[in-house]
């Protein structure tokens, strides 16, 4: 493996594991710097009746937000694998209540998908494409992370 490559996937976990699980206990690049500021930590502390309010500053739930980002990640991982899969972004964002149930279910669901997807991380190339996907996932999932802050600094 080149040394372009090593770096590239070191690089992309260390951000995948700041957007999800919060900073490194060395320091922060985008997080804050206190713990479970990443997506799941933020997400944890959340009930399914909050999860499903529509603020005024958003047209989404968190929950929506939550269940995007997790298709996200399962497409993406689809496409680095060059599974086929059919995809529709609009299935993506149209569960916006939860029950408490599925609310803890889109929680793991997450967290598996994000573990899953950090596993991937270490089989494959990073040459072309992959390196496309994997940075916007990173992007995209950094995005909604940043989204979420906002939305539950207004509860």
């Amino acid at each position: 493996m080149k040394l372009e490559q090593l770096t590239i996937r070191d690089s992309s976990r260390s951000l995948l594991k700041e957007t999800f699980e919060g900073p490194a206990k060395s320091g922060s690049f985008f997080t804050n710097t206190e713990p479970d500021t990443g997506l799941l930590g933020t997400i944890e502390r959340i009930n399914a009746r909050e999860a499903s309010m529509i603020l005024p500053s958003s047209e989404a739930s968190i929950a929506a937000h939550v269940h995007h980002t997790l298709y996200f990640l399962q497409v993406s991982a689809a496409h680095i694998l060059k599974e086929d899969r059919h995809v529709d972004w609009g299935i993506s964002w149209k569960i916006h209540e939860v029950d408490e149930a599925t609310w803890q279910a889109f929680k793991s669901q997450l967290r598996e998908e994000y573990e899953n997807y950090l596993s991937l991380l270490d089989h494959i190339d990073f040459s072309g494409e992959q390196v496309e996907q994997v940075m916007a996932s990173l992007a995209h999932s950094a995005y909604h992370l940043g989204a979420l802050r906002q939305l539950v600094n207004q509860l």
